[in-house]
């Protein structure tokens, strides 16, 4: 193989990478929600000098990488601009207050430093200091303890005493009942701290916690020697603490913002990117200016060329996402005209599949393009994702989403005699009665799925009726 043949293999694998990150690129800006790529895109500016951004209104431009595209990029004037952003600030002052607000939210806490916070106040030991860090590590994101003190003992490097005392010290810190080991020892952290531990209450959740679950209270009352409508007084206490770890404040917080919106104009529904949290990208004018000096020496031109054709890859990578979403979009609206105008009632069962042919692309860009997506319209803010669902035939022919059928299930359950529950079954048939004929098997899956017990476990008794 002679020496320009080596070359062009050599050109023909970098040119392959290079694509291939492009579509790599592509690929995770399509399937990153808003507010992360606008991190990813102020990361990206930062190691590329030649990209600048803008909130002033844009030019938007595609190029396609071959020999026109540099000479392209080079006649742009200073204004042109590759995305456009639909926010614009208004004034000086608006600006600044936007930024204020910006700069002032704080990084969000995790649970693990509010609590290493909390220990610094405390005059322990060195030791039981290093174990009390073992076993805040050891959490779960809920704040139960899964670890096994012997387990803790072997990391720490100390004794099974000094382990136990470290648990004990994490169970009396903030918030209340972390270091827990099960919802059992939970819910009796949680009346120690309220002083009940020879309450009823306090008995009933150490002794007959499963039977609880099991909604055994006739058997539970007997064993008890109480009557079915003092064990019902205690179950109310019970029920007012809490049943997971309050960790709202400490936690980090999922901000979720549009990316569409969609709205009614003459009776027609429209679709519109919202670009307010993705910047105006355009080239560096100096560093055009070094490309059209021909005093630039070789391998400074060869890194700006390089720069140059990463930067347009980024743009182009951006706007391949916006025009994507918004194409799926715009499918969705069309396949669900009735849900925008109506309302959930009139959500119609919907596939990627199907969406993905409307669109032109494979299923695949779609499920990356409506992953943690938003659109805003009169119904609210609602995910993407909401509109793809199974679904089943009424009566009448027409299809019905499987979020129809969940939401006719709950109101039948939240209307039901509550000392008779309504079984699977029951449910099935009065679906049936309204038109929509569901399996038994499947009103017990969509029933679970939105964390509703069955009929034994749901029904009350009366004290009237149990002896």
């Amino acid at each position: 193989m002679n020496l320009a043949q080596k070359q062009n293999v050599v050109q023909s694998l970098r040119q392959e990478q290079i694509m291939t990150h492009q579509q790599i690129q592509a690929l995770e800006f399509l399937s990153t929600p808003v507010l992360e790529l606008q991190t990813m895109v102020t990361e990206e500016i930062g190691k590329n000098p030649i990209l600048d951004a803008d909130a002033d209104a844009a030019k938007t431009e595609t190029w396609k990488d071959d020999d026109e595209w540099l000479e392209k990029v080079m006649k742009l004037e200073e204004d042109s601009r590759f995305i456009k952003s639909s926010y614009q600030f208004v004034n000086v002052e608006e600006n600044e207050k936007r930024q204020h607000y910006l700069e002032s939210i704080e990084a969000p806490k995790t649970l693990q430093s509010y609590l290493l916070e909390q220990l610094r106040f405390f005059d322990i030991t060195d030791s039981l200091h290093s174990c009390c860090e073992v076993v805040i590590s050891g959490l779960n994101d809920d704040g139960y303890l899964g670890s096994h003190p012997a387990d803790l003992a072997m990391v720490c490097g100390e004794s099974l005493g000094v382990v136990n005392e470290a648990i004990d010290m994490i169970k009396h810190l903030d918030p209340v009942g972390v270091g827990a080991k099960d919802l059992r020892e939970f819910l009796m952290i949680q009346l120690e701290r309220s002083e009940k531990q020879d309450s009823l209450a306090y008995i009933i959740v150490r002794d007959y916690l499963p039977e609880i679950a099991n909604n055994h209270l006739p058997a539970i009352a007997r064993k008890l020697k109480i009557s079915l409508a003092e064990l019902n007084e205690v179950l109310e206490e019970i029920k007012t603490l809490n049943p997971r770890l309050n960790v709202d404040d400490v936690k980090p917080h999922e901000y979720i913002k549009e990316e569409v919106e969609v709205f009614e104009d003459d009776g027609e529904f429209h679709v519109k990117m919202v670009n307010d949290y993705l910047p105006s990208l355009y080239i560096n004018k100096q560093y055009k200016q070094l490309i059209l000096d021909p005093g630039t020496p070789k391998d400074v031109r060869d890194y700006v060329k390089e720069k140059i054709r990463s930067g347009v890859h980024l743009i182009n990578s951006i706007i391949q996402r916006q025009t994507t979403i918004l194409k799926t979009v715009n499918a969705i609206v069309a396949e669900q005209n009735d849900f925008f105008r109506h309302g959930t009632k009139h959500l119609k069962p919907m596939t990627m599949s199907h969406i993905a042919q409307r669109v032109g692309v494979h299923e695949t860009t779609i499920s990356r393009a409506v992953a943690g997506k938003y659109l805003k319209c009169k119904h609210g803010l609602l995910s993407l994702r909401l509109f793809f669902s199974t679904g089943y035939q009424a009566e009448d022919g027409s299809s019905v989403s499987n979020i129809v059928v969940k939401k006719s299930i709950k109101k039948l359950i939240d209307n039901e005699d509550v000392y008779s529950p309504l079984s699977d079954s029951k449910l099935a048939l009065l679906l049936e009665k309204k038109g929509l004929k569901v399996a038994r098997r499947t009103v017990a899956k969509y029933r679970e799925s939105m964390g509703v017990f069955s009929s034994n476990l749901r029904r009350k008794y009366s004290v009237e009726n149990v002896k």
